[in-house]
């Protein structure tokens, strides 16, 4: 009976490690996130949520050339030249998207520029909101 228990023990942890392995990135900073929120509602009520600074980081990432370039650093991290090389941009417009991305963390700054956490979690968040329905103005 204790080696029936041993093999399906080592069972389970083999399928874990297949599942594990299958776990989207993304998906994993969801999981993630939610086990943060739940964490802190534990404690009580979220922290109010600041409008005007929700607002300012909305805007700030409303712009189809910084979302390409959030999209361009999911796949890896880039230097600003190959940023600059494909969105056909100027340099300063580069530099200034890259300015905004990284002062609202959505973007790391270090040899190449990179991704955040936060940035992957917003760029799943565009995707479930783009996928829920057309938008109009």
């Amino acid at each position: 009976m204790e080696n029936d228990l041993k093999i399906q023990l080592e069972e389970l942890k083999k399928r874990l490690e297949v599942l594990e392995e299958s776990i989207d990135p993304v998906d994993e900073i969801m999981l993630s996130i939610k086990a943060r929120l739940r964490r802190k509602l534990e404690g009580g009520p979220l922290p109010e949520l600041d409008e005007e600074k929700a607002a300012k980081t909305l805007k700030a990432l409303a712009n189809p050339d910084r979302i390409r370039i959030m999209k361009m650093l999911s796949n890896g991290p880039l230097g600003f030249k190959e940023i600059k090389e494909a969105l056909g941009v100027e340099s300063p417009t580069v530099s200034h998207h890259l300015k905004l991305l990284t002062r609202t963390g959505m973007v790391r700054k270090g040899n190449k520029y990179e991704i955040s956490p936060n940035g992957r979690l917003f760029l799943r968040l565009l995707e479930i909101i783009t996928a829920l329905e057309e938008v109009e103005e």
